[in-house]
């Protein structure tokens, strides 16, 4: 593996690894799931598919009813899925690895 350097101190980058992963990454202690994709990226329009849905974006939680599935840009910039009041995860049927589509 090569790494490339464009500044001297600068965090590498691996040439051949994606930038963004369009699958779940990380799930949390609330079964939120973590994307790999930078939200910052997509169009505030912008839907993603998982688990068999098709979710719009939100800023917070309370801007949907209980129950309801959406994604936001968490504070590490990267899409999250959740459902609030409940899991995502137990919800949606989702795991690390679990493919997201962006759909525009």
């Amino acid at each position: 593996m090569t790494v490339e350097l464009t500044q001297p101190g600068e965090i590498g980058r691996c040439p051949d690894w994606p930038d963004d992963l369009t699958e779940i990454v990380y799930i949390d202690r609330y079964g939120n799931a973590m994307t790999g994709l930078r939200a910052a990226l997509l169009a505030d329009t912008a839907c993603l598919a998982a688990g068999g849905r098709v979710l719009t974006r939100r800023r917070t939680f309370s801007d949907v009813p209980e129950g309801v599935a959406f994604w936001y840009q968490n504070s590490n910039g990267l899409a999250e899925i959740a459902v609030n009041g409940a899991r995502a995860d137990a919800i949606l049927g989702l795991a690390i690895g679990a493919p997201v589509a962006v759909l525009t």
